[in-house]
Protein backbone atom coordinates (compact mmCIF):
# COMPACT_ATOMS: atom_id res chain seq x y z
CA UNK A 1 0.00 0.00 0.00
CA UNK A 2 1.35 3.40 -0.98
CA UNK A 3 1.70 5.76 1.70
CA UNK A 4 -0.45 8.94 1.47
CA UNK A 5 1.06 12.23 1.55
CA UNK A 6 -0.27 16.13 2.16
CA UNK A 7 1.04 19.18 0.19
CA UNK A 8 0.37 22.42 0.89
CA UNK A 9 1.19 25.34 -1.05
CA UNK A 10 0.83 29.16 -0.32
CA UNK A 11 1.09 31.42 -3.23
CA UNK A 12 1.50 35.30 -1.71
CA UNK A 13 -0.47 37.23 -4.63
CA UNK A 14 1.29 40.49 -5.11
CA UNK A 15 2.82 40.02 -1.71
CA UNK A 16 4.07 43.67 -1.31
CA UNK A 17 0.57 45.29 -2.45
CA UNK A 18 -1.63 42.80 -0.49
CA UNK A 19 0.40 43.69 2.71
CA UNK A 20 -0.58 47.41 1.58
CA UNK A 21 -3.76 46.40 1.09
CA UNK A 22 -4.27 44.95 4.25
CA UNK A 23 -2.67 47.41 5.93
CA UNK A 24 -4.90 49.82 4.68
CA UNK A 25 -8.47 47.64 5.25
CA UNK A 26 -8.51 46.90 1.69
CA UNK A 27 -9.30 43.97 -0.02
CA UNK A 28 -6.05 43.35 -2.74
CA UNK A 29 -8.48 41.55 -5.13
CA UNK A 30 -10.65 44.89 -4.91
CA UNK A 31 -8.50 47.20 -4.63
CA UNK A 32 -6.70 48.98 -7.34
CA UNK A 33 -3.29 49.72 -5.73
CA UNK A 34 0.79 50.12 -6.81
CA UNK A 35 3.32 49.98 -4.51
CA UNK A 36 5.92 52.44 -5.79
CA UNK A 37 7.82 55.64 -4.80
CA UNK A 38 5.59 58.31 -6.46
CA UNK A 39 8.43 60.91 -5.08
CA UNK A 40 10.74 60.09 -7.85
CA UNK A 41 10.21 60.41 -11.40
CA UNK A 42 7.55 58.86 -13.22
CA UNK A 43 9.60 56.05 -14.39
CA UNK A 44 10.33 54.44 -11.21
CA UNK A 45 9.57 50.94 -11.03
CA UNK A 46 6.42 49.49 -9.09
CA UNK A 47 7.51 46.94 -7.03
CA UNK A 48 3.77 45.57 -6.97
CA UNK A 49 0.41 46.06 -8.47
CA UNK A 50 -3.04 44.67 -6.72
CA UNK A 51 -4.13 41.65 -8.18
CA UNK A 52 -7.07 43.39 -8.97
CA UNK A 53 -5.58 46.60 -11.08
CA UNK A 54 -3.50 43.37 -12.80
CA UNK A 55 -7.30 42.64 -13.81
CA UNK A 56 -7.28 45.45 -15.93
CA UNK A 57 -4.26 44.43 -17.14
CA UNK A 58 -1.37 46.29 -15.73
CA UNK A 59 1.41 44.26 -15.90
CA UNK A 60 3.11 42.91 -12.03
CA UNK A 61 6.37 44.84 -12.77
CA UNK A 62 5.75 48.16 -14.29
CA UNK A 63 6.98 51.49 -14.46
CA UNK A 64 4.60 54.09 -13.22
CA UNK A 65 4.16 55.93 -16.34
CA UNK A 66 2.54 52.66 -17.67
CA UNK A 67 0.47 52.08 -15.15
CA UNK A 68 -1.21 55.59 -16.00
CA UNK A 69 -0.81 54.66 -19.89
CA UNK A 70 -2.58 51.84 -19.14
CA UNK A 71 -5.53 52.76 -17.03
CA UNK A 72 -6.05 56.05 -19.08
CA UNK A 73 -6.18 53.12 -22.03
CA UNK A 74 -9.04 51.23 -19.95
CA UNK A 75 -10.80 54.49 -19.53
CA UNK A 76 -11.22 55.51 -23.16
CA UNK A 77 -12.31 51.91 -23.72
CA UNK A 78 -15.02 52.04 -20.85
CA UNK A 79 -15.50 55.54 -22.16
CA UNK A 80 -16.32 53.88 -25.66
CA UNK A 81 -19.25 52.26 -24.93
CA UNK A 82 -21.21 55.28 -24.19
CA UNK A 83 -22.92 57.02 -27.10
CA UNK A 84 -21.54 60.57 -25.89
CA UNK A 85 -18.05 58.66 -25.06
CA UNK A 86 -17.05 60.31 -21.53
CA UNK A 87 -17.22 59.01 -18.45
CA UNK A 88 -18.53 60.59 -14.99
CA UNK A 89 -16.01 62.71 -13.14
CA UNK A 90 -16.19 59.93 -10.28
CA UNK A 91 -13.02 57.76 -10.04
CA UNK A 92 -13.11 54.80 -7.74
CA UNK A 93 -10.27 51.83 -6.86
CA UNK A 94 -12.90 49.49 -6.33
CA UNK A 95 -13.11 46.52 -8.80
CA UNK A 96 -16.35 45.41 -7.80
CA UNK A 97 -17.36 48.86 -8.02
CA UNK A 98 -16.12 49.83 -11.51
CA UNK A 99 -17.58 46.33 -12.84
CA UNK A 100 -21.11 47.63 -11.26
CA UNK A 101 -20.66 51.02 -12.40
CA UNK A 102 -19.76 51.12 -15.63
CA UNK A 103 -19.56 54.90 -16.15
CA UNK A 104 -17.23 55.45 -13.34
CA UNK A 105 -13.45 56.09 -14.22
CA UNK A 106 -11.16 53.84 -13.19
CA UNK A 107 -8.35 54.94 -10.66
CA UNK A 108 -5.77 53.49 -8.51
CA UNK A 109 -4.09 54.08 -5.56
CA UNK A 110 -0.31 54.49 -5.08
CA UNK A 111 1.58 53.70 -1.61
CA UNK A 112 5.08 54.17 -1.07
CA UNK A 113 7.20 50.72 -0.01
CA UNK A 114 7.74 49.84 3.36
CA UNK A 115 10.67 47.25 3.49
CA UNK A 116 11.09 46.89 7.23
CA UNK A 117 7.08 46.46 7.54
CA UNK A 118 7.05 43.39 4.56
CA UNK A 119 9.94 41.62 6.59
CA UNK A 120 7.74 42.09 9.55
CA UNK A 121 4.65 40.21 7.69
CA UNK A 122 6.34 38.48 5.77
CA UNK A 123 7.61 36.58 9.16
CA UNK A 124 4.23 36.39 10.68
CA UNK A 125 3.21 34.63 7.38
CA UNK A 126 6.20 32.35 8.71
CA UNK A 127 5.21 31.81 12.00
CA UNK A 128 2.02 30.95 10.66
CA UNK A 129 3.60 27.98 8.42
CA UNK A 130 5.63 26.39 10.81
CA UNK A 131 2.53 25.74 13.00
CA UNK A 132 1.83 22.90 10.47
CA UNK A 133 4.53 22.22 8.77
CA UNK A 134 7.59 21.79 10.21
CA UNK A 135 11.32 23.18 8.78
CA UNK A 136 12.85 20.19 7.71
CA UNK A 137 9.56 18.88 5.67
CA UNK A 138 10.16 22.20 3.91
CA UNK A 139 11.09 22.42 -0.20
CA UNK A 140 10.09 25.78 -0.36
CA UNK A 141 13.45 27.74 -1.15
CA UNK A 142 11.36 30.73 0.86
CA UNK A 143 11.53 29.15 3.57
CA UNK A 144 15.83 28.98 4.20
CA UNK A 145 15.36 32.54 4.00
CA UNK A 146 12.32 33.62 6.66
CA UNK A 147 14.55 31.24 9.73
CA UNK A 148 18.19 31.09 9.89
CA UNK A 149 17.66 28.28 12.76
CA UNK A 150 14.93 25.71 12.71
CA UNK A 151 12.78 25.37 16.60
CA UNK A 152 14.18 23.16 18.96
CA UNK A 153 10.92 21.96 19.25
CA UNK A 154 7.91 21.05 16.98
CA UNK A 155 5.65 22.48 16.94
CA UNK A 156 7.13 25.92 17.97
CA UNK A 157 6.29 26.55 21.92
CA UNK A 158 7.83 30.68 22.49
CA UNK A 159 6.55 33.20 20.22
CA UNK A 160 9.95 34.76 19.26
CA UNK A 161 10.52 36.59 16.46
CA UNK A 162 11.62 34.46 12.82
CA UNK A 163 15.55 35.45 12.86
CA UNK A 164 16.91 36.95 9.71
CA UNK A 165 19.91 35.68 7.96
CA UNK A 166 22.56 38.16 7.72
CA UNK A 167 23.62 39.40 4.22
Amino acid sequence: MAQEHTYIAIDLKSFYASAECAAHGLDPLNANLVVADASRTDKTICLAVSPALKSFGVPGRPRLFEVNQQVDRVNRQRAAKFANRRLAKTRSIYKDELESRTGLRVDFMIVPPRMRYYLQVSAKIYEIYLRFIPPEKSTSTRSTRFSSTPPTTWPPTTNRPTRWPRR
